[in-house]
């Protein structure tokens, strides 16, 4: 209490300076705030849905959620849009999507149908998915389709204005990125072909201020085929879409969005975002919005891609993770950070609940502000009440689920010492579903408690005295097939044998399992064919 009292009276006195360190979203907030450049604070992110989202895809819309609570957080006003690039062309699928609609690549993503019934089309499919992850996570913004802005009317302006200045941006693209002049002409814009309907393989060519020509080029890009068609037409209302480039600031323009993050690949030097910033000053005339560029989220070091189908998918992450675990593998890391999560064969899935219980706890407690803050900012349901609460560890659960004889609540009920909570009931439950799915499906071999397929290496140090308990213990488990009977009849061998019971039932799990420990033996051995035990322990004895 007195170091705190000093800090305040010197920083009163103007002769120190001390910050409280923030959570990482609160930090970018205050920021924002006390600019008093972003009026009206309006959030905002992208999807582009050509695939089954990817689990890194989940890291701008998670960045964009915390920054927007923040800064709700605090009182303020604040908008949340996501924009789903739904005019965009289809310019590469996944293995299994190929054969069925490699057809469609250069089509509009709007324009290509649904990969299965019930949805109107290729880019309805894939948003709705990802959609449904987000409202899972606790994301729930305002959602837009860029091929309705565009077939609105709302984007007219900003083409207009485009093509009036194509050399303005011809220049800025020069000047940003050092790339080369287009050929004479160039215009940023394309148009769907009134031909073939594809709108990646046209290029736009001439603007009478009414209308333009364009041609759809049969070599224009690696990924499809134009049809060669030349034409005239509108390039408003829904007709054209403007280049990546070019479109990123323009939404800023018709949305009126005042802050948008972006991965670090895009604010490179000389890349779109430096690309965008120029556009913004010298083409729309509006204000920058603010930006943070936020690092990749990796898996095994590698980013991932959607149209390709790399990595873990984003509706995964809910099949794996409880929702507020899922939403607290982002929320915990600074966005100035890289992500890496590999949940095969690896602790990374155990570590993340020991991480989230530490920051549990700092919340109940109010010993941590920036875990505390963490833990706040990954509840989705709203905050539970700040008691005393037993958080069971992960790696428990992830043993007693495999030992048959346990009733998992009961067993909690007698290390709690009284009665169990709703609220810990249900994150008793809900671990152990996720520790069931661990073990299948992640988990090294040294976590399953299950038979061996072959004989443990382990046997070759087995004692004559184990040995002879272990050849006693194959009558016995012939005869019974009553767990509790079972269990009383190896504890009264061991004392008939004279011989010490942890080392002998140790000798069980040894020839089973290939460890010194496991659940409760009669169980466990009963659990598989008994012919199959039998044998087991005849070639552990051998």
């Amino acid at each position: 209490m007195q170091v705190c009292n000093l800090l305040w009276l010197l920083s009163k006195n103007n002769s120190f300076s001390y910050t409280l360190p923030m959570y990482w979203a609160d930090r970018v907030a205050k920021e924002i705030i006390d600019s008093g450049k972003f009026k009206p604070y309006w959030v905002d992110d992208m999807f582009t849905p050509s695939g089954f989202a990817h689990i890194g895809s989940l890291r701008g819309p998670l960045v964009h959620d915390l920054v927007y609570k923040a800064i709700k957080h605090v009182g303020e006003e604040v908008a949340f849009s996501f924009v789903i690039n739904d005019f965009d062309p289809i310019d590469g699928l996944s293995e299994d999507l190929e054969k069925d609609f490699s057809k469609y690549l250069g089509f509009p993503l709007k324009n290509a149908p649904s990969p299965e019934d019930g949805f109107a089309s290729f880019a309805d499919f894939f948003a709705d998915d990802f959609k449904k992850v987000l409202e899972s996570l606790g994301v729930a913004p305002t959602y837009y389709s860029s091929w309705d802005l565009y077939h609105e009317g709302k984007f007219d302006n900003a083409i207009k204005i485009a093509l009036e200045m194509a050399e303005k941006i011809q220049d800025i693209y020069k000047q940003v990125s050092g790339s080369k002049k287009k050929e004479a002409g160039w215009l940023p814009l394309q148009v769907i072909c009134q031909n073939c309907g594809k709108l990646g393989t046209t290029r736009v060519h001439d603007w009478d201020g009414k209308t333009v020509a364009y041609t759809c080029e049969k070599e224009m890009v690696a990924w499809a085929e134009g049809c060669g068609f030349s034409g005239r037409i509108s390039p408003f209302g829904g007709n054209g879409k403007l280049p990546w480039k070019v479109d990123w600031p323009a939404h800023w323009m018709v949305i009126g969005i005042t802050i948008e993050g972006a991965g670090k690949d895009h604010a490179s030097a000389g890349g779109s975002m430096d690309i965008a910033r120029e556009l913004v000053k010298q083409v729309f005339k509006i204000n920058e919005p603010y930006n943070f560029p936020y690092e990749h989220f990796l898996i095994g070091g590698k980013k991932m891609a959607s149209s390709k189908g790399l990595g873990f998918q984003a509706r995964d992450s809910l099949s794996i993770l409880s929702p507020e675990v899922a939403r607290f593998l982002f929320v915990r890391t600074d966005y100035k950070q890289s992500l890496e999560f590999n949940p095969v064969g690896t602790m990374a899935i155990p570590d993340l609940f020991d991480e989230y219980d530490r920051c549990y706890e700092a919340y109940i407690e109010n010993s941590d502000e920036i875990f505390a803050r963490t833990f706040e900012m990954s509840q989705i349901n709203g905050l539970p009440p700040k008691e005393k609460t037993l958080l069971p560890r992960f790696r428990d659960i992830v043993n007693y689920v495999q030992m048959p004889n346990v009733d998992i609540l009961k067993k909690y009920e007698e290390i709690k010492g009284k009665k169990l909570s709703e609220i810990e009931i249900d994150l008793i439950n809900e671990r152990a579903k996720y520790a069931k799915i661990w073990l299948e499906k992640y988990a090294s071999d040294e976590f399953r408690i299950k038979l061996s397929e072959s004989l443990p290496e382990k046997v070759k140090d087995l004692t004559e005295e184990q040995k002879k308990f272990l050849s006693r213990s194959i009558d016995l488990i012939e005869k019974n097939d009553d767990p509790e009977k079972l269990q009383l009849a190896l504890y009264d061998l061991t004392k008939e044998l004279k011989v010490d019971a942890k080392k002998s039932f140790s000798a069980v799990y040894i020839a089973l399992i290939g460890k010194e420990f496991g659940p409760k033996a009669a169980w466990f051995l009963l659990q598989y064919p008994k012919e199959d035990v039998v044998k087991r322990l005849k070639e552990a004895i051998q």
